[in-house]
């Protein structure tokens, strides 16, 4: 393009970055002070003048220290070391009793405290006694000194600096600035006298009028700029959105609950067998340390029902498993591994005690399994559970709410077969035709919840469920055959940001 061309394209802000750039480099916030402009006024002139070889752009990333919310309370207040120490000061020996009721401060900062102390020889831990050994006054001003340090950005002893990370009490940052210089032909188009010449980006009224003769601004034709990285919501976000107003459409309340979750509601009022395979380590994701407490009634009428059934009528009736329920499994902690434990939860919160009420509820939300990863599985998976609880429901008001739910999605291709599962009879696996993979996939599960999963609540008509796998699902609408390329370690970064997802839920 010729320099006389170039230069009646660009804006004011153009000529002042170059000018202030022929003296040398400059940072993005130098231009910003001294220029008096706007962050992405700057940014934005500097993309163009690259895409015109008019500059040069260099990202320097700079690290420094920044106190977090604790730190900036640890910094009016002082340190938790330093207040247990002038405590221990006064009382010379005392008990952990009467530092927890003398000082203010949350238990886990109260041990770090002591923590500290100790490794410093400040005080001397003897049984339930705190006395002091030593007194390292000055270390300890020398650690509340550090947190006005960095308060400062003035330089700082490294060798306290990793405790503190480890503690939340600092961070470490890195900050991005740009560095500008001027190539050969920026500097040829400044001493270029047409460079002086003003050239008019907005019309007045008058200027309107009387437009013949003037010096307008020209425009790039198809102009090369570099795409700035923004941010931008992940499809995988987008898409849940939308089934939440798919869900929302046919009339559902969304159901909340936790990723932790007891054996009892992930799998005993589901009637999983106790020896069920899924139940295994190697299936389930197992927490140690802490137990749940289940509901004791509900737990009693879930342990009858699993050892010997029930009888309401000669149509109506279970033998159960015919074997002993062990209580002491049901409170272990776990990743819940669906999220039909929530499902459960509900039916004894609200369905339970509104018998008469017909209910639909539903939740895009995580469950967790301990299996291999491949094209079609990973470790965590987002299941889109839905149930309906009503009059008379059959198999056949099931297979109707799936068909319309995939229709609203738009995957059309689909078709269900009879399977198997603990806790619903009959059962159908939604199956929809992978273009890439070549061949049908599972991609959700559904069933009339079995009469012995409901008796224990006391509930005796129909509850359609079915759990759908959202990540397949995206994978049809976007025709990609890995899964891990949307979600988790092997995610393609630059595939998320080339996704043009308003094509893909266009018809929605």
């Amino acid at each position: 393009m010729e320099e006389k061309n170039i230069i009646g394209m660009l804006s004011k802000t153009d000529k002042i970055l170059l000018s202030n750039l022929k003296n040398g480099e400059m940072f993005a916030n130098e231009v910003e002070l001294k220029c008096g402009l706007e962050r992405a006024a700057v940014i934005n002139s500097a993309r163009k003048l690259l895409s015109l070889n008019l500059i040069n752009i260099e990202s320097i990333t700079k690290s420094r220290l920044r106190l977090t919310y604790l730190g900036q309370k640890y910094l009016k207040e002082g340190l938790p070391e330093y207040r247990v120490f002038c405590f221990a000061k006064k009382n010379k020996t005392f008990e952990y009793k009467q530092l927890f009721s003398s000082i203010v401060m949350d238990k886990d900062e109260l041990n770090a405290a002591i923590g500290v102390l100790k490794r410093l020889s400040a005080i001397k831990v003897d049984g339930g006694k705190i006395s002091v050994n030593l007194d390292p006054s000055s270390l300890i001003e020398e650690r509340n000194v550090i947190l006005k340090s960095v308060e400062n950005n003035e330089n700082v002893d490294y060798k306290f600096v990793q405790d503190f990370i480890k503690r939340g009490i600092i961070e470490q940052i890195n900050e991005i600035n740009e560095k500008f210089s001027i190539t050969l032909s920026g500097v040829k188009i400044i001493k270029d006298p047409e460079f002086n010449k003003d050239y008019i980006d907005k019309i007045s009224t008058n200027e309107m009028r009387n437009w013949q003769g003037l010096n307008f601004r020209g425009y790039i034709e198809n102009p090369e700029i570099i795409s700035s990285l923004s941010g931008k919501t992940n499809v995988k976000t987008k898409f849940i959105s939308l089934i939440k107003n798919a869900m929302v459409s046919m009339g559902f309340l969304e159901m909340h609950s936790n990723f932790v979750e007891s054996t009892f509601w992930n799998f005993d009022v589901m009637m999983f067998r106790q020896d069920h395979p899924d139940r295994e380590i190697q299936d389930t994701v197992y927490l140690n340390g802490l137990e749940a407490v289940v509901p004791e009634k509900l737990l009693k009428n879930v342990k009858k029902v699993y050892e010997s059934g029930f009888f309401s009528s000669k149509y109506n009736e279970s033998i159960g498993y015919r074997r002993k329920f062990d209580t002491s499994k049901s409170n272990s902690l776990i990743m819940r591994g669906h999220t039909t434990a929530t499902t459960f939860r509900y039916i004894s919160e609200f369905i339970s005690k509104n018998k008469d009420k017909p209910a639909k509820f539903f939740s895009v939300d995580k469950g967790f399994r301990n299996e291999t990863m491949d094209n079609t599985h990973l470790l965590e998976l987002y299941q889109i559970e839905g149930s309906v609880d009503g009059d008379n429901l059959t198999v056949s008001d099931l297979i109707g709410y799936i068909k319309q739910f995939y229709k609203k999605i738009g995957i059309n291709n689909i078709r269900l077969k009879p399977t198997y599962n603990p806790y619903t009879e009959p059962s159908l696996e939604i199956q929809a035709f992978s273009p890439n993979l070549k061949r049908w996939i599972e991609v959700g599960n559904s069933g009339v919840f079995r009469p012995e999963t409901l008796k224990p609540f006391g509930i005796s008509k129909n509850i359609i469920a079915w759990g759908f796998g959202m990540e397949r699902m995206l994978n049809l609408k976007l025709g990609i055959a890995d899964i891990r390329d949307l979600y988790g370690a092997y995610t393609d970064i630059d595939l998320l940001r080339e996704l043009e997802s308003a094509k893909v839920f266009g018809e929605f």
